[in-house]
């Protein structure tokens, strides 16, 4: 079975876009770049990987990635959601919440949803970036070129309304036109456990990517005026991401009605110093981050 995880789908697809950060002050910089020319006006939202190679892919994509050998189609998305949620409320019988906070709740706890975790914090996801890693006999993994993402989320911030807050799931059978299309939304969600006020998180919400006729140009393969660098076609784009991005770079202007996204690379060397200062200076560890049982169990005991 092909490694969906760490192929080279998404370091050529981020790879044209990205700064780089080689110790904790450049890491600063970087962060610093992309507040500066998002200007005070846009809010932005955070998530780090901690591997570079990684795609931008939600753990419901990946799963039926891996099941099928090829990216779901969104049809393929809803039917295992509905699925899911027939499951959860029949024989679970959690049949008292909204569509979304169920998702919001099985992502929680390990399960395949299409959200992606993001977080209001910059400092937040730079230490997910840099999170040590350890094998299955509990001894760090040798760190690898981590990743954080920056997305504009100004106008695509929801609530659990009557739009998005109802019993079935909101983006069912067309109910959002644009969906795949535009930058997912962002949902910031209640307190349903500690591990969501210590990461300041939310999640990113939004549909299979897909092209119409004249909106692939967002999709070029390059920074530069135009799409002479090329573009990437829609199963590529998929490979890399499972939410509809309009990449920028730090140094690029923004357009008044743009929603970028930034990426910068973590490089390996620089982890463990930008690590120890988020860690010993910062308060960020495993135990800020997992602060309930679930996170003592699995993180705690790594000192044993």
């Amino acid at each position: 079975m092909a490694d969906w995880r760490t192929n080279k789908n998404a370091l050529n697809f981020f790879s044209p876009w990205d700064s780089y950060a080689t110790d904790w002050v450049s890491s600063q910089s970087r962060i610093q770049e992309i507040l500066r020319i998002a200007s005070p006006s846009r809010e932005l939202v955070w998530r780090g990987v901690s591997n570079s190679a990684y795609p931008l892919h939600s753990s419901l994509f990946r799963h039926l990635l891996n099941k099928k050998g090829a990216p779901p189609t969104e049809l393929q998305m809803l039917s295992a959601e509905k699925k899911l949620l027939r499951i959860a409320r029949h024989q679970w019988r959690f049949d008292n919440s909204t569509a979304l906070e169920l998702f919001a709740q099985i992502q929680h706890f390990g399960g395949p949803t299409r959200l992606l975790d993001v977080s209001f914090n910059p400092l937040i996801a730079l230490w997910f970036a840099v999170e040590q890693k350890f094998d299955l006999n509990g001894d760090p993994q040798l760190d690898e070129d981590g990743r954080l993402f920056a997305f504009d989320a100004t106008r695509n911030l929801l609530k659990l309304d009557g739009q998005w807050g109802g019993y079935e799931i909101p983006w069912r059978d067309n109910a959002q036109p644009d969906w795949g299309i535009k930058l997912p939304s962002v949902w910031r969600p209640p307190a349903y456990n500690s591990r969501i006020p210590a990461q300041n998180s939310a999640f990113l919400v939004g549909g299979v990517p897909k092209v119409t006729s004249g909106t692939n140009a967002k999709y070029r393969k390059g920074p530069g005026d135009g799409i002479s660098q090329g573009t990437w076609k829609i199963g590529e784009v998929r490979l890399a991401t499972s939410v509809s991005l309009s990449m920028n770079t730090s140094d690029r202007a923004l357009q008044a009605r743009s929603t970028p996204t930034f990426t910068i690379v973590i490089s390996s060397a620089a982890k463990a110093e930008i690590r120890n200062v988020l860690e010993n200076h910062f308060g960020y560890n495993s135990a800020s981050m997992y602060p309930d049982l679930y996170g003592l169990a699995k993180y705690g005991t790594l000192a044993l």
